[in-house]
C-alpha cells in the first residue's frame, strides 16, 4: 500500500485523473451488467412463479369439469331430466382447452410424465360419460357395470391430479424461494452500487478537495512570493503541482538571493553617492563660490553675463545633484525627516518669490488663493519648500504662453490640500501612471524644456516620507492639478525672520575688536574660496586647518568666535567632544554642506556657499 501511495504520489494529474475516471466509469458499466443480469433472473423467476400458479389453476380447472361432467351424468341417469346434463356439455366444451393449456404451460419433466398419463384418462372418462348417459334405458346390471368402470377411470383422474397438485405444490415453494432469493440478490447489488458509487464519488471529491487545496497554497504561495515572504510548506510531490510548488521554492531562493545582492548593491549605491555628494558639492563649492566674487568684481557687463552664466549652470548642476541623492536617500530609507507644525503661506510666498522670474520669462502669472493663511502643517519646512518649488517650476515650464498657475490650499479629510493647477496641454490618460517614476519625462525629453525627469519623482517620495501623498489630475488639452496633501497640524509658531540655523546671542561669542574665523576642511580650493571671502571682511581674521585634528589644536589655542566644520568631517565623537569641552562649547560651531541633519550649535551652511547667506552670517556674529 506505501509502495501504492509512492506511486500515485509521483504520478500526474492528468494520470490520476484518468484513473479515477476509469475506474468510476468500470464501476459503472459493471453495476449496470449485473443489475440487468440480476433483473433478468428475477423476471424469470417472476414468469415461472406465474407459469406455475397457473398450472395450478388449469389443474384445478380440469379436476372440477371433470367432476361437474361426472355428477351431471348420473342425475341424468337417476332422475331423467335433461337439465342436468348442463355441466356435462360445458365440460366437453371447455376440457380440450384446459387440456392444452396444461401442455403449453407445464415445464417440469416429472409433471409432464403424469400429464402424459392422465390426459389419455380424462378422454377414456370423457369417453365412459357419453356412454353411460346413452345407456339411460339400460338394464340396472349394464348401468351397475358402466358406473363401476368410470369410478375407476375417475379414482386414476383424482389420484393423477392429486400428485399434479402437490408436484405444482412443491414446485410454487421452490419458485417461491427462487424469486425471494433473486430479489434479495437484486437489493444487495443495488446497495453495493449506491455504496460504490458513493465510494467513487467520495473518492473523487477527496481529489478535488486535495487539488484544490494544493492550488491554493500554490496561489497562496505565489502571493507571498509577491511579498517577500517566506513560503509555505508543501508536500512532495513530482505531479504538476508538486513541479509548481518546486519551481516556486527555486523562485524564493533566487529572489531572496537576488533581494540580498539588491540589498547589499543598495547600500553600497548609497555609499557611494554619500561620497559622490562630497566629491561633487566640493568643487561646486568653488566654482559657485568664485562665481559670484566675479559677478560682484565684474564692473564690465558682458563680464558680469558671463559670471552669471556660471553661477547659473551651477546652481542647476547643484540641484540635479541634489535630485539624484534625494531619491538615493528615499530608496536607501535614510532620507532625514524633521515633521514640526509650518504655516503653509509662508512657504507658498517664498516659493512664488523665488520662481517670479522663470514665470515672467515664460509669460505665466502666478495667481494664489487669498484667504487661507492661517493653515499650518505637519512637514519639514526645507523639504516642504523643495516639493513647492518643483511643483510651480513645473506649472510654469509646462504651461501655455500667457497661462495661469493656480494656487489653492484647502482641509480635505483632517489633511492640507495644496493644489496647483495650470493651464498646459494635459497628460494623456495612459502616460499619467507613469508621472512619478525617475527619470521618465513621457516624452518631453525631445523639446527643449529642460529637466531630467526627477523633480515629481522626488517630490511624491518627500510627501510620503512626511505622512501625506501626492497626487495629479489630468486631462490632454485641459491642463493638469497635483495636489499635496499633508497632515493637518495646529497654528504653528511665528517664523523666524532670520535665516534657518542662526546662532542665538547666548551662543555667540562676546564680539572683540578683531574676531576670528575657524575654518576646517579637507579641500584646499575651499579654504582657498573662504580665504578670498575673509579678505572682504577686514576686520575679521581668518584661520584655516585641513584636519579635525589640527583645527582642535587651533581652536585650543586662539579660542576663535566661530568655526566653520565641513560636515563630511563632522563625525559624532567630534561634535561630543566639542559640546563638552568647557573653552570651547560657547563657541559657535556651523557645519558647512550635508543635509543639515547632524546637530551643531551654531547652524548649518549649504555647500556649495552662498555668499549672501555667509556674509550674513558675518554679520551677526559681530553683532
Amino acid at each position: 500500500m506505501r509502495r501504492v501511495g509512492l506511486y500515485w504520489r509521483d504520478w500526474s494529474l492528468t494520470v490520476k485523473g484518468v484513473i479515477i475516471v476509469v475506474a468510476a466509469l468500470a464501476t459503472l458499466v459493471g453495476s449496470a451488467a449485473t443489475s440487468y443480469k440480476l433483473e433478468r433472473q428475477t423476471a424469470e423467476a417472476m414468469a415461472e412463479m406465474q407459469r406455475t400458479l397457473k398450472v395450478q389453476r388449469d389443474i384445478q380447472l380440469l379436476h372440477a369439469l371433470i367432476a361437474e361432467a361426472a355428477t351431471g351424468v348420473r342425475g341424468y341417469l337417476l332422475t331423467g331430466v335433461d337439465d342436468f346434463l348442463n355441466p356435462y356439455r360445458a365440460a366437453q366444451e371447455k376440457l380440450p382447452a384446459a387440456m392444452a393449456d396444461l401442455q403449453h404451460n407445464v415445464r417440469d419433466a416429472e409433471q409432464l410424465a403424469r400429464l402424459s398419463v392422465l390426459l389419455p384418462l380424462v378422454r377414456q372418462k370423457l369417453i365412459g360419460l357419453e356412454a353411460l348417459r346413452q345407456q339411460y334405458d339400460a338394464s340396472p346390471d349394464a348401468l351397475r357395470a358402466s358406473l363401476l368402470s368410470g369410478r375407476q377411470i375417475l379414482n386414476q383422474l383424482r389420484d393423477g391430479i392429486g400428485a399434479m397438485n402437490a408436484r405444482e405444490a412443491l414446485l410454487v415453494e421452490q419458485r417461491t424461494a427462487t424469486l425471494q432469493e433473486a430479489l434479495r440478490r437484486n437489493v444487495l447489488m443495488n446497495l453495493a452500487t449506491i455504496v460504490i458509487g458513493l465510494a467513487g464519488a467520495l473518492a473523487m471529491l477527496l481529489f478535488t478537495l486535495r487539488v484544490v487545496r494544493r492550488v491554493r497554497l500554490s496561489a497562496e504561495n505565489a502571493e507571498r512570493l509577491v511579498n517577500d515572504q517566506p513560503l509555505l510548506p508543501t508536500g512532495v510531490a513530482s505531479d504538476e503541482l508538486g513541479v509548481l510548488a518546486d519551481r516556486l521554492h527555486h523562485a524564493s531562493v533566487l529572489l531572496a538571493r537576488r533581494a540580498a545582492e539588491a540589498q547589499a548593491a543598495s547600500v553600497a549605491k548609497s555609499e557611494f553617492l554619500s561620497r559622490t555628494s562630497h566629491e561633487l558639492r566640493t568643487p561646486l563649492n568653488a566654482i559657485l563660490g568664485f562665481a559670484q566674487l566675479l559677478e560682484d568684481d565684474l564692473g564690465a557687463r558682458r563680464g558680469r553675463q558671463h559670471a552669471e552664466h556660471i553661477t547659473r549652470a551651477g546652481k542647476h548642476l547643484l540641484s540635479l545633484i541634489d535630485d539624484v541623492l534625494d531619491v538615493a536617500r528615499v530608496e536607501a530609507g535614510q532620507l532625514a525627516i524633521a515633521a514640526v507644525p509650518v504655516t503653509v503661506a509662508p512657504v507658498l510666498n517664498e516659493a512664488i518669490a523665488l520662481l517670479k522670474p522663470l514665470a515672467a520669462r515664460h509669460q505665466i502669472k502666478l495667481r494664489p488663493q487669498d484667504g487661507n493663511d492661517g493653515h499650518a502643517v505637519l512637514a519639514d519646512r526645507q523639504r516642504l519648500l523643495q516639493i513647492v518649488l518643483n511643483l510651480l517650476s513645473n506649472a510654469i515650464k509646462y504651461n501655455r504662453a500667457g497661462g495661469e498657475v493656480r494656487i489653492g490650499i484647502s482641509l480635505q479629510d483632517g489633511q492640507v490640500a495644496i493644489a496647483i493647477a495650470d493651464d498646459g496641454d494635459g497628460i494623456a490618460a495612459g502616460m499619467q501612471e507613469r508621472l512619478f517614476t525617475p527619470f521618465d519625462r513621457l516624452g518631453a525629453e525631445r523639446g527643449k524644456t529642460e529637466g531630467v525627469g526627477l523633480g515629481l519623482a522626488v517630490s511624491r517620495s518627500l510627501a510620503e516620507a512626511m505622512g501625506g501623498s501626492l497626487a495629479a489630475d489630468s486631462r490632454a488639452g485641459q491642463g493638469s492639478v497635483f495636489t499635496l496633501r499633508l497632515p493637518r497640524a495646529a497654528q504653528a509658531a511665528q517664523e523666524l525672520t532670520s535665516a534657518p540655523g542662526a546662532p542665538t546671542p547666548e551662543a555667540v561669542a562676546a564680539p572683540v575688536e578683531m574676531p576670528t574665523l575657524l575654518c576646517i576642511d579637507s579641500d584646499a580650493s575651499s579654504l582657498a574660496l573662504m580665504e578670498t571671502l575673509m579678505a572682504r571682511r577686514p576686520g575679521w581674521r581668518f584661520v584655516a586647518a585641513r584636519s579635525v585634528a589640527d583645527g582642535w589644536a587651533l581652536a585650543a589655542s586662539c579660542v576663535p568666535d566661530v568655526v566653520l566644520l565641513d560636515a563630511h568631517l563632522a563625525d559624532p565623537a567630534t561634535l561630543t567632544r566639542w559640546r563638552d569641552d568647557t573653552l570651547l562649547s560657547a563657541v559657535p560651531l556651523v557645519l558647512l554642506g550635508g543635509d543639515g541633519a547632524a546637530p551643531a550649535a551654531g547652524g548649518h551652511l549649504k555647500k556649495p556657499l552662498d555668499l549672501r547667506e555667509f556674509f550674513a552670517l558675518l554679520d551677526r556674529i559681530t553683532k
